[in-house]
C-alpha cells in the first residue's frame, strides 16, 4: 500500500504515521453538495414557488455516515505541522473532485500536490511521488468537476421536483439517468408491441458427390422489397399460407433421386481476417464479462477493483482507454513474466519481449488512465475467489492476444439449383472453416460451446451435378427484440453519440457517451432501485413506472444531445478554453426555460405516448417514491434562454403539493 511504501507503518487513529508521513484516507465519498434545504430552509417544501433553486454559493455537507473519518482527515488538513497535502486519490476529474470537496470544506491551506498514477504497485507509487504535479496544475480538471457536479444538482433537484409537482406522483430526472432509461423504454415498447408472423423456409439436402450439404431457397429482393425492408440480402421467407412453398417444394420432390436433379450453380469463397481485439476499458471489460458469465456492471466493477486495491495485481479499472502509454509499454516484459505462466503452451513467440505496435501503444489515445492490464505482481491465485479469477484471467488473455496473428477463416457460400422447366429454384448454403486460430487460442472457452466450424463437402465447384436427397418446408416465426442486457445497455451507453445529428455533439459523445466507465454500472442500479428497471435474469426491463416517467419529460431531458453538450463544455475547462462561471450559467438559463415548458404541460399530458401505453399494460395501480434527483454520470446540455419565474408560479395551482401528492423525503441522493 501507498503507507508501507512511504514508512508509514505506525497505525493512529484513522490514519497512518511513519518517516514524515501522515496518510489518511476517505471511505467513498466524505463530503457533497447539500440538499435543498441545507442550502435554504424554505427549500424543504416541494412548490412551485421555490423554483427556480438557484444556489448563490455552493457550501458542501459532511455526509453522516463517515463523518467520523471526515474528522480525522479535517484535523490533519488544518494542523500547523503539515507543511504539504498530498492528494493520492484517483487520477481523474472525479477523483479530483472528492479531494477538492474535502479541502475545501476543511478550509485548508497547506499547499497542495497531486499524485497521478495508473496502478498501486511500490514501484508505481515511489516513481508517483518522484514526480508530484503542483496542485494548481489541476485547477482547471477541479473546474471541470465541480461544474459537473453543479450542473447535476441543478438539474436534477429542479426538474425531478417541477415533473413531480406537475403530474402528482415523485419522479425522479437526470441528465445520464433519464437518457439511459428512454433506450431501455425503447425497447421495452418494440418488445409489447411486436406481433409475430408465421412465414414458410424450404430446405433441401443435397450430395455432389463429395458428401451431402443443406441449402435454403431463397431469391434476390426487389428494389421495392430492397427499400420496404431495409435489407439487401436474399429473401428467404414464404407466405404461411403455403402455396408458394408447396410449389417449391413439389418441384424439388419432383427432381429427388436423380443424379442430375440438381446442379452446382456458382460457389464463392472468402478468407475474412479479424486482428487482436484491442485492450481493455472498463465498459468493453463489464460488456464480456456479462456475455460470458452474466456478471452486472456493477459487480464486475467492484471485483476488478478488488483486483486494484486489495490485490495489487490490476491495474486502474476505471478507465476510458483501450491503449498503453510508452511508459506502460515499457513495463510489459515484467508482466508478462510476473502472469504467463498458466498461458505458457498458447504464447506466441515474442510475447511480452516483442514491441507492440502503434495499435496498442499510442499515447494520444490515453488520457487519465492507460487500459487495464495486470501489474508486476506475481498473482496468488489461491488467494482470488472464483469471480476474480475469472476477471484477471480475463485480462491476462487479452493483454497476451496482443503478440498473436491475426484469426482468419474461410467463408464459402453454394448456390445449388433445381430446373425444372422454365423454373429455376435456388438453394443456398454456407460454410466456415477456421484457417489460422491465431489470437483465438486463448480466447476464454464459450459457455455455450460454441462451434466455429460449419462444413462444407470440399471441392464443390460450379457446374457440378448434384442429386436431391431430400426437401421439407420449415414453419418459422419472427421474434420479437431483444431486451438489452448489462452488456448491450453498456454498449449503447457507450455509442449513445450515433443517435446525435449535431456532428459536433456527436463528436463529443464519441469521447464519452452516457456516463463514465466509472458511472454507468451505477446508473443502471440506480434505475433498478428507483422501480424504473427490473432485471429478470440477464436481461435489464424497463417498468411501467420507468415508461411512464419517459412519456412525461421533454425529449430534450431524455436525448443523449443533452450530456454531448454538457461533456464539450466540461472538457473546454478542463482544457482552460473556457470557464465555469460561464457553463454554470448557461445552465442556470435551461433549468429556467424547461421549468417553464414544464409548469404549460397539462398534467398527466405524455409527451410521447408512453404513459398511455404504460397504462394500458399496467400490472397494478399508481406507482410512487424512490425520487433521488442527482446521477453521478457526466456531460450535458445548456442552452440560453429567457427567464420563465411568472409561468411556473403561476401554475402553482396545478402543483402536486396544491393535491398533497407528492412525498418530500424522496428527494435524495
Amino acid at each position: 500500500d501507498l503507507a508501507q511504501v512511504l514508512g508509514a507503518t505506525r497505525t493512529r487513529d484513522g490514519y497512518l504515521e511513519g518517516d514524515g508521513y501522515r496518510v489518511t484516507w476517505a471511505i467513498g465519498h466524505l463530503v457533497a453538495l447539500p440538499e435543498p434545504h441545507e442550502v435554504r430552509a424554505e427549500w424543504k417544501k416541494w412548490s412551485w414557488a421555490h423554483l427556480p433553486m438557484l444556489p448563490d454559493s455552493w457550501p458542501l455537507k459532511v455526509l453522516g455516515r463517515t463523518r467520523d473519518q471526515y474528522k480525522v482527515v479535517e484535523r490533519l488538513l488544518k494542523d500547523r505541522e503539515t507543511t504539504q497535502v498530498v492528494a493520492a486519490t484517483d487520477a481523474g476529474r472525479e477523483g479530483e473532485l472528492i479531494f477538492r470537496y474535502v479541502y475545501e470544506r476543511a478550509g485548508a491551506r497547506a499547499p497542495v500536490k497531486r499524485l497521478w498514477i495508473s496502478s498501486l504497485t511500490p514501484a508505481a507509487i515511489r516513481q508517483g511521488f518522484q514526480r508530484l504535479r503542483d496542485g494548481a496544475e489541476l485547477d482547471p480538471l477541479a473546474d471541470a468537476a465541480k461544474g459537473r457536479s453543479r450542473a447535476d444538482w441543478l438539474v436534477g433537484m429542479n426538474l425531478s421536483r417541477a415533473y413531480s409537482l406537475a403530474h402528482g406522483e415523485t419522479l425522479s430526472v437526470g441528465r445520464v439517468q433519464t437518457p439511459t432509461l428512454a433506450m431501455l423504454v425503447e425497447r421495452e415498447e418494440a418488445i409489447r408491441s411486436f406481433v409475430p408472423e408465421d412465414y414458410l423456409e424450404v430446405h433441401a439436402t443435397f450430395d455432389a458427390g463429395r458428401g451431402r450439404y443443406p441449402g435454403v431457397w431463397f431469391r434476390e429482393r426487389t428494389e421495392a422489397e430492397k427499400k420496404a425492408d431495409g435489407e439487401g440480402g436474399p429473401l428467404t421467407r414464404l407466405p404461411a399460407d403455403g402455396a408458394e412453398a408447396q410449389a417449391i417444394l413439389q418441384r424439388a420432390e419432383a427432381a429427388r433421386g436423380r443424379p442430375d436433379g440438381a446442379r452446382v450453380a456458382r460457389v464463392d469463397a472468402e478468407t475474412k481476417r479479424m486482428p487482436p481485439p484491442l485492450l481493455y476499458d472498463l465498459t468493453e471489460l463489464q460488456r464480456h464479462a456479462n456475455r460470458l458469465y452474466g456478471y452486472s456492471a456493477k459487480k464486475t466493477l467492484e471485483l476488478a477493483q478488488a483486483l486494484y486495491e486489495r490485490h495489487k495485481i490490476l491495474s486502474y479499472p476505471r478507465t476510458d482507454s483501450r491503449h498503453l502509454s510508452t511508459e506502460a509499454a515499457a513495463e510489459l516484459p515484467k508482466v508478462v513474466a510476473a502472469m504467463s505462466g498458466p498461458y505458457a503452451d498458447k504464447l506466441a513467440p515474442g510475447t511480452g519481449v516483442a514491441p507492440l505496435g502503434k495499435r496498442y501503444v499510442d499515447d494520444n489515445e490515453v488520457g487519465d488512465h492507460h487500459a487495464i492490464i495486470p501489474t508486476v505482481t506475481p498473482p496468488n491465485l489461491e488467494r482470488l475467489s472464483r469471480d476474480e479469477a475469472r476477471i484477471y484471467d480475463l485480462v491476462c488473455r487479452r493483454l497476451l492476444q496482443a503478440w498473436h496473428e491475426e484469426h482468419r477463416w474461410r467463408v464459402t457460400t453454394v448456390e445449388t439449383a433445381i430446373e425444372t422447366g422454365p423454373e429455376v429454384d435456388r438453394y443456398r448454403s454456407t460454410g466456415r472453416s477456421v484457417e489460422q486460430e491465431g489470437w483465438k487460442v486463448l480466447d476464454p472457452p464459450s459457455p455455450r460451446g460454441d462451434s466455429q466450424d460449419i462444413l462444407l463437402p470440399p471441392g464443390l465447384a460450379a457446374g457440378q451435378p448434384a442429386e436431391v436427397v431430400g426437401a421439407k418446408v420449415e414453419k418459422k416465426q419472427t421474434r420479437p427484440p431483444k431486451p438489452h442486457s448489462d452488456a448491450t445497455l453498456l454498449g449503447a451507453m457507450e455509442s449513445a453519440g450515433r443517435a446525435v445529428e449535431d456532428r459536433e455533439l456527436s463528436r463529443a459523445m464519441r469521447e464519452c457517451g452516457l456516463g463514465t466507465p466509472a458511472t454507468r454500472a451505477a446508473i443502471i442500479e440506480t434505475l433498478i432501485q428507483r422501480g424504473y428497471v427490473e432485471r429478470q435474469k440477464k436481461a435489464l426491463r424497463a417498468t411501467d413506472k420507468g415508461i411512464r416517467l419517459v412519456g412525461l419529460v421533454h425529449p430534450e431531458v431524455k436525448s443523449p444531445a443533452l450530456t454531448g453538450a454538457w461533456e464539450q463544455r466540461l472538457e473546454r475547462i478542463a482544457q482552460r478554453a473556457d470557464g465555469l462561471a460561464g457553463f454554470m450559467g448557461d445552465i442556470e438559463d435551461f433549468v429556467r426555460r424547461l421549468l417553464g415548458e414544464v409548469a404549460d404541460t397539462p398534467p398527466g399530458r405524455a409527451l410521447g405516448g408512453a404513459v398511455a401505453r404504460a397504462r394500458d399494460g399496467a400490472h397494478g395501480g399508481s406507482e410512487a417514491g424512490g425520487g433521488g434527483a442527482v446521477d453521478a454520470g457526466r456531460g450535458s446540455g445548456a442552452s440560453r434562454a429567457p427567464a420563465a419565474d411568472r409561468r411556473y408560479r403561476a401554475s402553482e395551482a396545478r402543483g402536486a403539493d396544491a393535491r398533497g401528492g407528492v412525498d418530500p423525503r424522496a428527494q435524495t441522493n
